[in-house]
């Protein structure tokens, strides 16, 4: 690919680490944003869409699949991300169609309420959260087949995708379910660490990020003054 190919990125946003992503995430990518509770993957990935609305004139779809709407806004809120007052970014809340429509021919309906709301707002970032409920609400019949199609499907969008994916505590031998971490253009891993006084730290690193020319180590990740920082971590294990 030579220089006048190159994709649009977007940033991330996160201070320090945007410049190890080889300056943010190709357009088109679909990214799993990994880790286990607590490890704030629902709160960057509004972060993205928030901050490249508010700097960019980006706009961003949020889909929720487990957190009400009302309960989302109320916590990005409190942390200072105010994303649906800037008008671009929009929180789909999929409560009421899991209650009418659970089981195979409930992932048509998602497709449609996707497709119906990219021609209307025509949004350049989507978030799914997450992949684990999205499973379990469409009761996938062939598990590996039917996340190549959704892939595949997303793909058709053109639009920039994370995907968040809930992980167990302790060792752990994949990112997500049935290949998800292959298909997947990048993948962001965010975890716990303690240090010697058993004080718990955030942990945020890029596993890959295919079109890039990205670091692959360990940072340490806070908030600060409604933005995120990364450093770079001392080893912890």
């Amino acid at each position: 690919m030579n220089s006048s190919e190159q994709r649009t990125k977007y940033k991330t946003y996160v201070q320090g680490f945007d410049e190890n992503l080889g300056g943010g995430i190709p357009q088109g990518h679909i990214v799993l944003i990994a880790g286990e509770a607590g490890t704030m993957k629902s709160s960057i990935a509004y972060y993205v869409l928030y901050m490249n609305a508010k700097r960019d004139g980006v706009n961003g779809l949020y889909i929720s699949l487990e957190q009400s709407k009302k309960s989302l806004v109320r916590q990005m809120e409190s942390m200072g991300f105010r994303g649906e007052s800037l008008g671009r970014v929009e929180i789909l809340d999929v409560g009421e169609m899991r209650r009418n429509s659970e089981g195979p021919g409930w992932l048509d309906t998602f497709r449609f309420a996707v497709g119906e709301t990219k021609r209307r707002m025509n949004y350049e970032l989507l978030v799914i959260d997450s992949l684990g409920a999205l499973e379990l609400i469409s009761n996938f019949s062939k598990p590996r087949e039917d996340m190549f199609r959704l892939f595949e499907w997303l793909r058709t969008l053109d639009i920039t995708t994370f995907i968040i994916s809930e992980m167990p505590v302790g060792p752990f031998t994949c990112y997500g379910s049935h290949d998800a971490d292959f298909l997947a253009d990048g993948i962001i891993h965010m975890r716990m660490a303690e240090d010697t006084d058993a004080e718990v730290y955030r942990r945020i690193r890029c596993v890959k990020m295919r079109e890039t020319e990205h670091a692959t180590g360990h940072f340490s990740f806070f908030k600060k003054d409604n933005h995120f920082f990364v450093t770079r971590a001392i080893a912890d294990f």
